[in-house]
């Protein structure tokens, strides 16, 4: 900045409904009367002239006196009221511009400003007394709505997940041979959640994990085992609202019940003592049981507001699914999953 060159703003104008980004070094004059033509001068030249479209906005490019080689002028700026014109004139400093024409009214603004070749003005001539926004780039018409915020209130959900059960197969096949199972798979969930601010919330949900297999053989026999769970949660969630997106984490108690099976077919033995051959035959065996207790439940994740009904959403975590059989109370179930969850949310009530 050149030293003790006095610069003045006049109070930003309000925006309203208009169109487009405008172009830099452009004049925009708002509130331009129906019926009425804004004039650019550049010193003593005529520079454009338009008239105001439906929303009272005119633009005009400005270009800068063909004479100086410097990328900006410091300029006064004057605005003569005539009866259907509104006559903009941008005199450099050193400059005498002409004078108002018989039967107009001339205000100046107040001081001298640096107009650049990426400036853009903005004149709101609807009041008695005339105001100018100086910006140094583009100045956008569109109007801005208020910032969309993660939602408060009732939410439903739905969604699916990639499940693990860790180390399951690991504790299942131990001391067998020949073992092997499927300890992946896809799951879904469904629930709802109530936010009682953009902070924390309640959640509830049903989860429904993939069946645990076991396959395994030895020495004259062979098993499958099955572990077939379902799973309804109780959580909180603390949630860090971004604008339209939300950051969470949650943390809670599951309730499981199971079905748990195993069958196993012994193949025939025959074993011979002393001349004596005693033979027992094949036969095959199955167990079933009842598995249900609780465990927990924590993970974090991230939902997106597309709009203010409707959300995506992703998340991972984690679960215990741990408990004791109906037929022996001795006998514990503790399995632990690892899930990556996928799905969307909409939004029933709130704000």
């Amino acid at each position: 900045m050149k030293p003790l060159r006095p610069l003045s703003l006049a109070a930003a104008l309000a925006l309203s409904a208009g169109s487009g980004t405008a172009a830099a070094q452009t004049l925009i004059v708002r509130r331009v009367p129906v019926g009425s033509t804004v004039e650019l001068v550049v010193n003593a030249t005529k520079a454009g002239s338009a008239q105001p479209d439906t929303a009272g906005d005119v633009k005009i490019p400005i270009d800068l006196p063909a004479h100086t080689m410097q990328n900006e002028i410091d300029a006064r700026v004057y605005v003569d009221t005539c009866d259907l014109t509104r006559r903009v004139t941008i005199g450099e400093r050193a400059f005498t511009v002409l004078p108002a024409e018989s039967g107009c009214t001339r205000q100046e603004l107040t001081g001298v400003f640096v107009i650049r070749r990426v400036s853009t003005l903005v004149l709101n001539v609807g009041d008695p007394v005339a105001t100018l926004l100086l910006r140094q780039g583009s100045f956008d018409l569109r109007p801005r709505g208020p910032r969309r915020l993660a939602p408060m209130g009732l939410v439903v959900f739905g969604g699916g997940s990639f499940v693990k059960y860790n180390d399951a197969v690991e504790f299942g096949c131990t001391n067998v041979p020949t073992c092997s199972g499927d300890d992946t798979g896809l799951a879904y969930t469904a629930g709802l959640e109530y936010w009682f601010s953009r902070y924390i919330a309640a959640e509830a949900s049903y989860f429904r994990p993939p069946e645990l297999t076991i396959d395994g053989s030895g020495d004259l026999y062979r098993f499958a085992s099955a572990f077939d769970p379902h799973l309804i949660t109780l959580a909180g969630k603390i949630g860090v609202p971004i604008g339209p997106v939300r950051l969470y984490g949650r943390a809670g108690f599951n309730y499981h019940r199971a079905n748990s099976s195993t069958t196993q077919h012994t193949d025939e033995i025959t074993v011979t003592i002393g001349g004596f051959t005693t033979v027992t035959p094949a036969f095959d065996e199955s167990a079933q049981a009842i598995t249900s207790g609780w465990g927990w439940v924590l993970g974090g994740g991230m939902e997106a507001w597309v709009t203010p009904s409707f959300a995506l959403y992703a998340e991972g975590g984690g679960a215990s699914v741990k408990g004791h059989s109906d037929v022996d109370e001795s006998n514990l179930i503790d399995n632990r999953l690892t899930l990556i969850t996928a799905g969307i949310r909409v939004r029933l009530g709130g704000r």
